[in-house]
């Protein structure tokens, strides 16, 4: 079920467009991060797609009817992404993230490229904004 094809369809049905271009963009870093490793790009750039899903749109995926070891991972790695903004702050989130890395690297590197687009918009990015992200790169590097 979870392609990049199956990706870009969601995220047009249910991202905004503003939304939308963010996703593409962060896939973008996604592809071009000679870090990330060969075999994990994939699943990568799907992750930096749908990223947003859970928290931003009414999207509810699939969560118990993954097919394959593949699809079970990208959901695990979205439930990772997706931060519960009444259960924990925005550092525990991601210090969450960072511990998992052995498990789900995508994650890691989906949330690292999340930022970079954020901290890149500077257009759009407020002062309080910015000073979260900057905060918060510590606790993933």
């Amino acid at each position: 079920m979870f392609g990049i094809k199956y990706a870009l369809k969601v995220a047009k049905e249910y991202y905004d467009d503003k939304t939308y271009h963010h996703a593409m963009r962060v896939a973008g870093y996604i592809a071009q991060n000679n870090m990330i490793p060969k075999d994990k790009v994939n699943n990568c750039i799907i992750l930096a797609i749908m990223h947003d899903l859970l928290e931003d749109t009414k999207y509810e995926f699939p969560i118990d009817s993954a097919t394959d070891d593949e699809e079970w991972h990208i959901n695990e790695c979205l439930k990772l992404l997706t931060r519960d903004k009444k259960n924990s702050t925005y550092e525990s989130y991601l210090q969450k993230i960072k511990e998992s890395f052995d498990k789900y690297p995508e994650a890691y590197w989906v949330k690292l490229a999340d930022m970079k687009d954020h901290l890149a918009q500077t257009e759009t990015l407020t002062e309080k904004l910015r000073d979260k992200y900057l905060a918060a790169l510590p606790y993933l590097l």
